[in-house]
């Protein structure tokens, strides 16, 4: 039987960071955000606000769901007290390898034994990040796409140590958010990032072999792929 996530710890109040908060919030669970620094947080809860005040203005969202949503989260300045009920803990912090491996270290002793540790890296190994735990079964990468709110994709992403059970959770939050994930092994640039590399290399040469203009080609990846 998958666990139920009740409670979620997002650390990093960044742009991906709020985005993966409110949609948490959004979708019932009690939700803690952290970062550490306070302007980052204030800015975070602000964006969050922001978003759903925009929703209301365009008739998306009503008053009475950013009351229920806005109840359901809650700003905190230290991450041992953000995590210490979390049944799944997801980091957004920059892409430094050195600071999400010192996060993941603290977050195995903070967090309690029974939370999923997540890390919404785009191309960091999950490997390494969870080689800094002692409990590698725990560890999943869930890469988000920016804005969070809005994009339905969720790349999960496991290491040969990610448990069963961990990835059967990650799939629950993915659906309960409302996003479509997709199950990737751990190399390096995932499944997004390697298709990503893919497409801009090619457009390169498509310019260099003089294919077409670089406006032309960026409005056949827009009109015929639907590409932004």
């Amino acid at each position: 039987m998958t666990m139920a996530i009740n409670t979620v710890a997002v650390i990093g109040a960044g742009t991906m960071g709020a985005g993966i908060a409110q949609v948490c919030a959004q979708c019932g669970w009690a939700t803690k955000l952290f970062d550490a620094f306070p302007e980052g947080l204030s800015a975070g809860m602000e964006n969050i606000n922001a978003f759903w005040d925009k929703g209301i203005a365009k008739g998306k969202t009503t008053e009475e769901q950013k009351a229920e949503w806005s109840a359901n989260l809650e700003a905190i300045a230290d991450m041992a007290t953000a995590v210490a009920d979390a049944d799944l803990v997801i980091e957004a912090v920059p892409e430094i390898a050195d600071l999400k491996h010192r996060i993941f270290s603290d977050l195995a002793r903070m967090a309690p034994d029974h939370a999923v540790l997540a890390s919404n890296t785009s191309s960091l190994s999950i490997a390494e990040i969870a080689a800094a735990t002692d409990c590698g079964e725990r560890v999943i990468g869930m890469h988000f796409f920016n804005p969070v709110p809005l994009m339905k994709l969720l790349e999960l992403v496991y290491h040969e140590k990610t448990s069963e059970a961990t990835i059967a959770i990650a799939k629950v939050a993915a659906a309960a958010m409302g996003k479509t994930d997709i199950l990737v092994k751990d190399i390096p640039g995932f499944a997004t990032s390697r298709l990503g590399v893919v497409l801009g290399n090619e457009a390169i040469r498509m310019l260099a072999e003089g294919v077409a203009s670089a406006g032309d080609i960026d409005t056949a990846m827009q009109l015929g792929y639907r590409h932004p």
